[in-house]
């Protein structure tokens, strides 16, 4: 099987996007027919009973993701696509121990141009163009003439900001969609120029820099084109690294700033996840450091928070599963959980 153009109208891709069903809304029953999903994981396995493999994959969408088995020809069709890539599948939903999984007839390669980023990658509820909007706008509320000149290295870059404004805040915890990254940035600006009114004491141009450009080394740490991927440079730099270096560079060619201002932004951007056990370099020195760190992660829980108890609301529970990397659960309540029958 290839991905031919003879291969995808066989699997169905000529039939209508309006019928497709997200991986997450898959239930045991059901058949998809030239569905597209991205290969997040691909596994040649041994058969437990049998010579030869089957190929254990996890196919995703915008929706979120489903297992997916290949029982016939695994190690001939493992060949003809990769992690990341988007396939064509034609396949039935089982449940086994408890797990839906999508058993694969037919798979095929999508090329390119039949594969539409918004079937995949989710996306902020404002439009990233109004967010850049408001951004520059907050900017433009810096005083200091070299902080200004610091931010407008960037955000006046029209090359960075178009990449800026859809990157996503994260791979998968927090604003892990497209735009997530811009929103977050905003959220945080605000909060921190919320701080400044009952802590006058701050500098309010210095801590608004940090805001904007605490997350920068992000455009560097992510891809995203059918799924947010960490890029090479992310995992063997990351993007505390990669910010504090694009800053301390931009920092280098304003005269306007004093080498203790650029000594202050940089520590702002090494400093924002707060400790080392969250990957900072450095632990918050200074009163901004501090009230960024705070400001950030604020905004980074709300969002996992209420993303997670919007993805499992409406389905009759009144808590959401156990999540690992909260090492709690969350409260729904009684309204949340019938949330759907009272639309």
């Amino acid at each position: 099987m290839s991905s031919s153009d003879d291969d995808q109208t066989r699997l169905g891709m000529d039939e209508g996007r309006d019928a497709r069903r997200g991986a997450s809304e898959l239930r045991p029953g059901q058949s998809v027919a030239g569905q597209q999903y991205v290969v997040r994981v691909k596994r040649l396995v041994d058969f437990r009973n049998k010579p030869g493999q089957y190929l254990a994959l996890t196919l995703s969408d915008r929706t979120g993701e489903i297992a997916a088995r290949i029982w016939d020809d695994a190690e001939q069709l493992a060949t003809t696509f990769e992690e990341g890539d988007v396939v064509a599948v034609t396949g039935r939903v089982d449940e086994y121990q408890d797990q839906t999984q999508l058993i694969i007839s037919e798979i095929a390669k999508c090329a390119p141009e039949q594969v539409k980023r918004e079937d995949f990658l989710p996306q902020a509820e404002r439009s990233s163009d109004e967010m850049l909007e408001e951004l520059v706008a907050v900017c433009k509320s810096v005083r200091d003439p070299g902080v200004r000149k610091l931010l407008a290295a960037f955000f006046a870059d029209a090359e960075f900001a178009a990449r800026f404004k859809l990157c996503p805040g994260a791979r998968m915890i927090h604003h892990a969609y497209l735009g997530g990254l811009i929103e977050h940035t905003l959220s945080v600006a605000r909060i921190c120029d919320n701080v400044c009114g009952i802590y006058p004491q701050l500098n309010r141009d210095l801590l608004i820099a940090g805001a904007l450009l605490h997350d920068i080394g992000k455009v560097r740490e992510y891809s995203w084109d059918a799924s947010i991927e960490i890029t090479d440079e992310g995992e063997l730099i990351g993007h505390i690294a990669d910010g504090y270096h694009m800053v301390m560079e931009a920092m280098a060619e304003i005269s306007e700033l004093t080498p203790e201002m650029r000594l202050r932004v940089g520590h702002l951007v090494v400093a924002h996840h707060g400790e080392a056990a969250l990957g900072a370099p450095k632990v918050p020195m200074t009163p901004e450091a501090c009230a960024l760190h705070f400001a950030e992660n604020l905004d980074a829980h709300v969002n996992q928070f209420l993303g997670l108890i919007a993805r499992e609301s409406g389905q009759g529970y009144t808590w959401t599963d156990f999540n690992r990397t909260l090492r709690r659960r969350l409260f729904i309540g009684e309204e949340g959980a019938r949330a759907d029958d009272q639309e």
